[in-house]
């Protein structure tokens, strides 16, 4: 697919570069009856759809300059099967709109495409259709379809009093890797010295927790994926939860669950930093699992925890509240007062969740 290095996208515009991307999609799911090259693709689907939609903004998600196309295809779909997992789903359908600047090089273009098939393949999704234009900034938006895994998917809504709060893999690694990335276009950072790759890499290519996602299903009373931090995406959970009984939640940071290139970084305990704290609980782009359960199925998760080569981590406890708050604790019980929020789309200056 990558040739013609000389060649900008708009040299063989929209439709060739369409009919590109269309020779390497792998069409083979039975229940699609026209997928790319119609005005709307045809899906035969029976039961319920699982749906949802992500957009990446240059500048914003990503910075376009220092983050390779391929692994920016990767991440765009990841992302979006992030939230499938999150309600324990199995992704099957993607859709793909890209805005591209008039000047991009039909090799970047060609590349972007790859890393996003490339997750397509790995998790069996087929990309059906979409669109793309001329921007001034790149975009990326990516709409999944999928279905539950289970007989009902895992909503935000179904957290309890005495629930555990559990959340898979390592918190604060992508929000840092980013941040490095930052300081790495003002000078402040070479990264050719820089030693700690993991962090760039939970930036650069998320894994979604699919099939952690599809098992925890089992079990889970209630779960989200982490894009806007701890804090703000457990806030979500107690908001949906909360319709009858109000609910708050304890998180205790010394469980936590920080990598050994993140305490490295920091020179210590990244807890006792509050730049460190703020990436953790706030920073986002994690897009891992946060999940609430009862407590007899803490052996069960540790199984999965073990079955899928991956940390699952208790972080604290779901409880009746007068307000739907997050209550931080350090080691001795005592209460925390909130890191400064790491990033926002749209900031106030009044949150709901404290």
């Amino acid at each position: 697919m990558i040739e013609h290095k000389n060649l900008k996208l708009r040299d063989i515009g929209e439709f060739g570069w369409i009919n590109r991307v269309r020779s390497r999609v792998l069409q083979g799911r039975s229940g699609i009856l026209a997928g790319i090259g119609d005005d709307s693709a045809w899906i035969k689907s029976q039961g319920s759809l699982l749906i949802t939609c992500d957009l990446l903004i240059e500048n914003v998600h990503f910075l376009k300059d220092i983050h390779p196309p391929r692994l920016l295809g990767r991440k765009a779909l990841s992302v979006n099967l992030s939230d499938i997992a999150a309600m324990s789903g199995i992704p099957q359908y993607a859709l793909v709109a890209i805005g591209f600047p008039q000047d991009t090089e039909l090799e970047y273009a060609d590349e972007l495409m790859e890393g996003f098939l490339e997750v397509a393949v790995e998790h069996k999704v087929e990309l059906i259709g979409g669109d793309t234009t001329a921007s001034e900034k790149l975009c990326l938006s990516i709409t999944v379809f999928g279905k539950p895994a289970h007989k009902k998917p895992v909503l935000r809504s179904g957290a309890k009093p005495g629930d555990d709060i559990w959340v898979t893999g390592t918190l604060g690694d992508a929000s840092l890797g980013f941040e490095l990335l930052k300081k790495s276009q003002t000078g402040e950072l070479d990264l050719s010295d820089f030693h700690h790759s993991s962090l760039l890499v939970k930036h650069f290519d998320p894994d979604p927790r699919v099939e952690a996602g599809i098992m925890l299903g089992k079990i889970a009373n209630s779960m989200i994926d982490l894009s806007d931090g701890l804090i703000s995406d457990l806030g979500h959970i107690l908001e949906e939860s909360g319709k009858k009984t109000t609910v708050k939640a304890e998180v205790y940071l010394d469980k936590l669950p920080i990598s050994k290139d993140f305490k490295e970084y920091f020179k210590g305990n990244p807890l006792d930093d509050e730049n460190a704290l703020s990436l953790v609980l706030t920073g986002g782009e994690d897009y891992e699992l946060l999940f609430t359960a009862k407590q007899s199925s803490r052996s069960k998760i540790l199984e999965f925890s073990r079955k899928l080569d991956l940390p699952i981590s208790r972080v604290g406890r779901i409880k009746k509240g007068k307000k739907a708050e997050v209550i931080l604790r350090d080691e001795k019980a005592r209460k925390v007062k909130h890191p400064r929020l790491k990033f926002e789309h749209f900031p106030s200056q009044e949150r709901q969740i404290t």
